[in-house]
């Protein structure tokens, strides 16, 4: 099998709006930190799967076609194309087509550049914690899964890469912040290359929709950013330190299945409220309603359909999605043996549980069906099984 990776730098050629919060309508060119797209890449005798997980909120699915069609042009073998966001609310606005242009151009630059080296050992190990000192249910009265998972890649029996997958909204920050940042999955990233500079580094974002750093974070401000991502970085290390199980495997196994997505616009009770919610969550409660009502004038902007996917390397997965799906999501794989990556293939709204009755701002936004929910947890049971 042969590997390889890259980082390459995506911040954005001139002022850009930034791309989480609805305030944030001025364009601007501060940066805290630069925005980074990670590019990891392994190639068998029948094809080339590529990686990205980029600083960006969630790229439109059309993004992730176009490199996959370009890249397929570089080579006979079949090639299939993977972009994950850490889901970062202050990176450049994804939708602005420019934006979009200026990213496809940079990745398609990076690709034919790539170094692949090949292995004839090679092999993989998982671990999986629970890890809540980065950010919890933002949702008061409700449990979230916030799960720290780590697939590492040995190489002629010495770790090369590690992926992390954990379900946390990188909004340590407030909305005003004035300046770029990857926030705490970028500072993390950092923090291991600098400790571990023999190894690559990569982050996906889990299933975060109900997961932040609300009850959390000591300030919003970059100080609370390195505070909260000391504390993954030292989780991290300690999984790093654990004897564990090293599976040899020499090829990659990749499936794919597009769902349509059906929609309804059933009432929500707002005489439900709880009287204990936190201002923030009445204010988002507010602007939910205001949400629903724009949705409900643009039928045509809804999400028809989405791609799911996943990665098998050896005996462990890794899932697909696009949507920015509760953390209940994640029941539906195997957690001993899978990971559940969302804001990939695409960026869609937010999926809550079928079971989940509570009132919250993404209850609002959330306008599938509750079957087309059941077809989409089963291909998720079939992937991650």
């Amino acid at each position: 099998m042969k590997i390889a990776y890259s980082t390459i730098c995506i911040n954005p050629n001139g002022p850009f709006k930034q791309a989480g919060f609805l305030l944030q309508v001025n364009p601007i060119y501060n940066f805290h930190d630069d925005l980074h797209a990670r590019i990891i890449a392994f190639e068998d005798d029948e094809k080339i799967l590529y990686h990205l997980s980029c600083d960006a909120l969630g790229w439109p699915i059309n993004v992730q076609e176009a490199i996959e069609e370009q890249a397929q042009k570089l080579t006979d073998k079949k090639v299939y194309v993977t972009v994950s966001a850490t889901h970062t609310h202050f990176g450049a606005n994804v939708r602005d087509i420019r934006y979009q242009g200026e990213f496809v151009e940079k990745v398609l630059h990076a690709i034919p550049y790539l170094q692949f080296e090949e292995y004839d050992d090679v092999a993989v190990s998982y671990q999986c914690v629970p890890f809540e000192k980065v950010g919890t249910s933002r949702i008061s009265n409700h449990k979230a899964n916030v799960l720290l998972q780590l697939f590492t890649i040995y190489a002629n029996k010495k770790p090369l890469l590690q992926m992390m997958v954990h379900n946390c909204h990188p909004t340590i920050h407030s909305g005003t912040t004035p300046y770029f940042t990857s926030e705490y999955p970028g500072y993390v990233i950092s923090e291991l290359n600098r400790k571990y500079p023999d190894m690559y580094f990569t982050f996906m974002q889990g299933a975060a929709g109900d997961v932040s750093t609300r009850f959390t974070r000591p300030s919003q401000d970059y100080a609370a950013v390195r505070a909260l991502g000391d504390e993954m970085v030292k989780e991290v290390e300690r999984l790093m330190a654990n004897e564990v199980e090293v599976v040899p495997f020499d090829k990659i196994v990749y499936a794919s299945e597009v769902l349509p997505l059906e929609h309804e616009f059933n009432p929500i009770d707002l005489s439900n409220i709880p009287a204990n919610l936190t201002p923030r969550e009445l204010e988002t409660i507010q602007q939910g309603v205001i949400m629903r009502e724009n949705l409900s004038k643009k039928l045509e902007n809804l999400v028809k359909q989405v791609k799911l996917s996943k990665m098998d390397f050896g005996p462990y997965t890794i899932v697909f999605c696009p949507n920015e799906a509760f953390s209940s999501y994640i029941d539906c794989v195997d957690t001993k043996r899978s990971a559940l990556a969302a804001y990939s293939n695409g960026y869609s709204p937010y999926l809550t549980g079928v079971a989940d009755n509570f009132i919250t701002y993404e209850k609002f936004t959330d306008t599938v069906t509750v079957d087309a929910k059941n077809k989409y947890m089963d291909i998720l049971r079939k992937f991650g099984k």
